[in-house]
């Protein structure tokens, strides 16, 4: 039976959470208890550079809880085959829960496999990178690592376990990632509702989740910059404690049941200018959130000015690729990006001029 999610429906409003967030210093160690709630037997896909970081206590954890673990390192690659590679790796070992540790790319590759087997599914970030732990969403890429396809969990993830005393280890340049894709919401949820946007359930947005990528900026315009500080260092504060919450908890379901819109169609078509397919992702949408405010005739906020600033974020296209644009720069971004269904969650419909004249002003001031 297809999942009735699938049709939309204008007078249906639909909100998706993880069933349990827990965040904390030191939260790693208590993992096997956590799992031991939802299954017998797990299987850890961790990003091959951190499993060295997060192993020895998942294991511990998980034998205590008396969870046996099976460990299949992930290589970085994540394609329309991945899931049937770590499937296979598995082979006849039948167990319950996948433990997804890493960034984006990791854990999605943990979402894959818990898909195509049907499993119940822990997600361990290991940087502030982006809100994908909390989402149902994963994102495979084709053999020139350009964006292929969106897949969609039947469910969000059953836990997320956010250790910040990992996290504030990571490198800074990978937080302002997180913030810039984070810093977008409240826009584009705005936008989405203001419009008649669609959400990731393919339906319109709830007022909770508007509240939520609400709270989402307002936490990171005051917490950001002493956030950002304290990134890279290993010793989190009060400061990035709330960031981190308002980065990957707050952003994922404000986006996922608040909807998105021109800041993440843009990244779509950005990759076609030389040298911003290989920025992360939220460097773009970070930038995308500079056109989506030229384009609804607004300035750039004062406080995002400065966070942007302090942190490195692109208030510009030559910025974000670190060399000239020229106009057909502008024109192949937009041709790209106009199709994009989030470029639908808009006030008003948009064409690819309204685009191309959007950027052309902010690199011209």
């Amino acid at each position: 039976m297809p999942d009735p999610l699938t049709i939309f429906d204008d007078r249906l409003t639909v909100f998706g959470a993880p069933s349990r967030y827990v965040q904390g210093r030191g939260i790693l160690g208590r993992i096997g208890g956590f799992a031991a709630q939802i299954g017998t037997s797990a299987v850890l896909v961790a990003d091959i550079h951190i499993l060295p970081l997060v192993e020895t206590g998942l294991r511990q954890s998980l034998e205590t809880a008396g969870i046996p673990l099976i460990i299949l390192p992930f290589q970085g690659q994540l394609g329309p085959h991945t899931a049937q590679r770590l499937s296979a790796a598995l082979g006849n070992a039948t167990p319950d829960i996948v433990i997804a540790a890493g960034g984006g790319r990791a854990i999605d590759a943990g979402k894959a496999l818990a898909d195509l087997r049907g499993l119940k599914l822990i997600t361990v970030p290991t940087v502030a990178s982006n809100d994908a732990p909390t989402s149902k969403n994963y994102v495979l890429y084709d053999e020139n690592d350009r964006l292929l396809e969106v897949r969609h969990l039947a469910r969000n993830p059953d836990f997320v376990v956010v250790d910040t005393a990992l996290l504030a280890g990571a490198p800074q340049s990978m937080f302002a990632a997180g913030l810039g894709d984070a810093l977008s919401k409240k826009a584009e949820a705005l936008a989405c509702a203001a419009g008649r946007g669609v959400t990731m359930f393919r339906a319109r947005p709830t007022r909770l989740s508007g509240a939520i990528a609400a709270l989402c900026y307002e936490t990171l315009i005051t917490n950001g910059i002493e956030a950002y500080d304290a990134a890279g260092s290993g010793v989190p504060t009060e400061a990035f404690d709330a960031a981190v919450e308002a980065m990957i908890l707050m952003a994922g379901l404000g986006f996922e049941s608040g909807g998105l819109s021109v800041p993440h169609a843009l990244t779509r078509g950005l990759p076609q200018v030389p040298g911003v397919g290989a920025k992360p992702h939220g460097f773009q949408v970070a930038y995308g959130l500079v056109v989506h405010h030229r384009l609804l005739g607004e300035a750039f906020p004062p406080a995002l000015v400065d966070l942007y600033r302090h942190t490195g974020l692109p208030l510009t296209l030559g910025a974000l690729a670190g060399a000239p644009i020229e106009p057909h720069h502008l024109v192949a971004v937009a041709q790209a990006s106009i199709a994009v269904p989030h470029m639908l969650n808009f006030p008003r419909p948009l064409t690819t001029q309204d685009l191309v004249d959007a950027m052309r002003a902010i690199e011209a001031a």
